[in-house]
């Protein structure tokens, strides 16, 4: 009787083993990647999508890319088959500067991809807020619909959103109101924001915004849309113009040579010229410096916000 017992026992991790073998065997093979999880409506995919996929697919897909050596925005764009301003726009940023090993949502639609911050947003709501401009608000919605894939019934029962669902405005961009360089090419900065020699005082002394040296007579625009508050000799920056925006933060733009704007008047970023480079005031030699201050007069690094607002 004990010899039975013991050879029950000394079978028993045999049996066990025999049926880890029979389950490990019954698992089915791994499924193909499933795509549709790039979709607007589900959480996005990888961090390093293949971008051929997106070029493939009928439908909106989404993920993050991380910015590469020499990359520019046309690059990415052009190499998921998107809009480089449908990209700027989902993003909110123009990348004047590209930030590399940062990241840039992607996808391969056309449009802006907005993403919902709270549950319940609703279609209504959204294609209220984004219509495009003058477009019948019906079809608009519809053309949502149709692009991101809703059930029809979303047109009659104004479909509601979740919290991190993103969805594709066909033919929306946005009006990016963000910070340019204001001439009209970039050279280099010779002197940054922050704690620096002053080259004519010779003592450490705190820089306010940064010099871009350019030859003299150079135009200037301004670096966004806004109002001159002030365009005349202001110490040491000598001939001086400040632009104030609809934020309440302010550009300025010194030791210029001329100055082109008067007081009160709107200026058009990019576009309406404020002065020309010089040397005036407490200068080395013709630069401009660039500055902006916020509506409590700190000044913020301008090379940080170049693209953004």
């Amino acid at each position: 009787m004990r010899t039975l017992r013991r050879k029950s026992w000394l079978a028993l991790p045999a049996a066990l083993l025999a049926l880890a073998v029979l389950a490990v065997a019954s698992v089915p093979p791994p499924a193909p990647p499933d795509y549709s999880r790039f979709s607007v409506l589900t959480p996005a995919g990888p961090d390093s999508p293949d971008p051929g996929v997106f070029k493939t697919l009928d439908r909106v897909v989404h993920a993050r890319h991380r910015i590469g050596p020499s990359e520019t925005i046309g690059s990415i764009a052009a190499l998921y088959g998107a809009d480089a301003k449908a990209l700027q726009s989902t993003n909110h940023n123009e990348f004047i500067f590209m930030r590399r090993g940062g990241h840039i949502r992607v996808h391969n639609g056309d449009g802006y991809l907005h993403e919902v911050t709270q549950d319940g947003e609703t279609l209504n709501g959204v294609t209220s807020r984004y219509r495009r401009k003058g477009s019948d608000l019906a079809e608009f919605r519809a053309d949502v619909v149709r692009a991101n894939r809703l059930p029809p019934s979303s047109l009659v029962s104004n479909y509601a959103f979740r919290k991190g669902d993103r969805v594709l405005l066909p033919g929306v961009y946005l009006d990016l109101d963000t910070y340019r360089i204001p001439l009209p090419y970039f050279s280099r900065v010779s002197s940054g924001h922050g704690s620096r020699r002053h080259p004519v005082y010779k003592k450490v002394m705190f820089h306010s915004g940064i010099d871009i040296p350019m030859p003299a007579g150079t135009p200037v625009y301004p670096s966004r849309s806004g109002k001159v508050v002030f365009a005349g000799w202001m110490g040491g920056y000598g001939n001086a113009v400040d632009v104030r925006h609809s934020d309440g933060y302010t550009t300025r733009y010194g030791h210029l040579s001329r100055i082109t704007v008067k007081e009160g008047e709107t200026v058009q970023k990019g576009r309406t010229m404020v002065g020309r480079v010089g040397s005036t005031g407490v200068s080395t030699g013709p630069h401009l410096h660039f500055e902006i201050l916020t509506n409590t007069g700190r000044s913020v690094n301008p090379t940080a916000k170049f693209g953004r607002k």
